[in-house]
This record gives C-alpha cells, structure tokens and sequence, in this order.
C-alpha cells in the first residue's frame, strides 16, 4: 500500500513539474486514471491536501496547484529510487510477469483500430485540430530534449487523434483496448532501453494528418505500432529471457511483491519516462 501511495505521490508531482499553470483536482485525477491509477475524486483530495501539508504543493485559490521548491526535492529523490530500482533489476522482475504474448495482442488490437482512426481524422482535420496536435508534439519533443519521460504526452497524442476520428465507436474501443494493456511509460521504457528514438513516429503521423492524407495517416500509423510491438519482441528476447526461470510465468502473478503496485503501470518518470493532458 505504502508504494502504491508512493506511485500516487510522485506521479502527481512529476506532473505538477511540466505544468506551467495550476492543476486542478479534476485535471490531476484524469491524468492519473489514464495511467492506470484509477482513484476516486476524494482519494484525490486526501492525496493532494497530504501533499499540501508535508510543503511539496500550494494551493492558489480555486485554480489549483503547483510544485513548490520542498515538491521539486521530493520529486528528485523520488526520482533518484526508481532509478535504482530499475537497476538491480525488479523492474525486470515485473516485467517478466506480464505475458508476452497477451501484450502484443493488445498491440495488435490497436494497431487495427488507430490505423483507422488516423485515415479518418486525415480526413476530417481542421486547422484548430492540427494545432493541437502540434503543440502536443513540441510538448513532448521539450520533455525529451530535458530527458523527461513523454509518456504523458504520448497519450495525449493517440486521445487527439482519436478525437479528431469523430467516430464514436472507435474511441469507445480503443478506450477499452489500452485501459486493458499497460500505460504508455512501459513502452516508453521498453523502446528507449532496445535504443529507439522515442516519439519520433508520432512526427510522421502528424504531417500525414496536417497533409489531409487518409493513407499516409494510415501507413504511418501502422508503423508507429508496428515499430512497437517490434521492439517488445526485441526486449523480451535480450533482456527478459535471463532472468530466473519461474519469473515469466502465471504463477508469478501471485509473487508477494505485486508488480501493479508501481513499477510498471504509470512509471512516469523512467528516464528513459510520461504523462499529461
């Protein structure tokens, strides 16, 4: 329970640190969902208001809150544990646990579904659309060129395009299709660790939507996850296969140290990292 909270907290502080402006309780609780923290909007609130009172956040008035200098120290040292539990290897450990094999079928499903998406909303863009995804893309692009992870913002990306679709029973899908597989800063820590350049692909989407081009938004999309469910298979193969046998099974589901409590789901801040919208 203590690193779930854990999670909660840094989570939420590594989003106050990319956000110019005050975050609202609504706004913090809806990132968190999206990452898999699935909390109520009064667990938001005891969150916040412990963060308040231990001096890591400030409330101004009814905009919300921001990061304070005791917040940006928190958050450091935070950051400074997951490093190093990343290197001994228990994020490995977790990783192991999840099925391969159900991952890239998540995958799979997703590419189906986005690829057309991506056609539609080349289709129906306007220029307020467009702009919106690129402010999203130099979002992410400035997380990266700091080393920050861009999960947050990896999301973001999927949810606009999905949005622009304006097809309703496609969201609704893919909404259920990546609550049921793993939050973006898995991946993201997947792709940076086989040596992908992370958030390049979303580039290519981009200029096929802005271009108004159905099947240039199609193809790049295709190879945005192809790309992905590639470098999964790569991970597994060098860098899974070592560990102890025993690890990978369905069994390890049931291990004391319950890889959903935060070493996995909603990592957002894996240097290689995400999230916000």
């Amino acid at each position: 329970m203590a690193q779930e909270f854990e999670e909660q907290e840094y989570f939420v502080l590594h989003l106050l640190s990319v956000t110019a402006e005050p975050l609202g309780a609504g706004s913090i609780r809806e990132e968190l969902a999206k990452n898999g923290m699935d909390l109520s909007e009064a667990s938001v609130g005891r969150l916040l208001r412990g963060l308040d009172g231990r001096g890591f956040t400030t409330r101004v008035g009814f905009q919300g809150r921001l990061l304070t200098a005791a917040g940006e120290e928190r958050l450091s040292l935070l950051q400074s544990e997951r490093e190093k539990i990343v290197s001994t290897g228990a994020f490995l450990e977790a990783v192991k646990s999840r099925e391969r094999e159900m991952l890239l079928e998540i995958l799979v499903a997703r590419r189906a579904i986005e690829r057309e998406m991506a056609a539609l909303a080349a289709r129906l863009r306007t220029a307020g659309d467009v702009a919106a995804l690129r402010d999203i893309l130099d979002r992410q692009n400035a997380l990266l060129a700091r080393g920050e992870p861009m999960a947050s913002a990896d999301g973001e990306f999927h949810e606009e395009v999905a949005r622009i679709s304006g097809n309703k029973v496609l969201q609704s899908a893919i909404g259920i299709i990546r609550k049921s597989g793993e939050g973006a800063s898995f991946f993201e820590y997947i792709r940076t660790k086989v040596g992908s350049r992370v958030g390049a692909d979303h580039e290519a989407v981009y200029e096929a939507i802005a271009a108004g081009d159905p099947q240039a938004a199609e193809a790049a999309m295709t190879r945005h996850i192809d790309n992905i469910i590639r470098d999964v298979s790569t991970y597994w193969k060098d860098h899974v296969r070592d560990l102890p046998a025993g690890l990978g099974s369905r069994k390890s589901r049931t291990v004391r140290n319950d890889p959903r409590s935060g070493h996995c789901r909603g990592m957002p801040g894996q240097n290689p990292r995400r999230e916000k919208r």
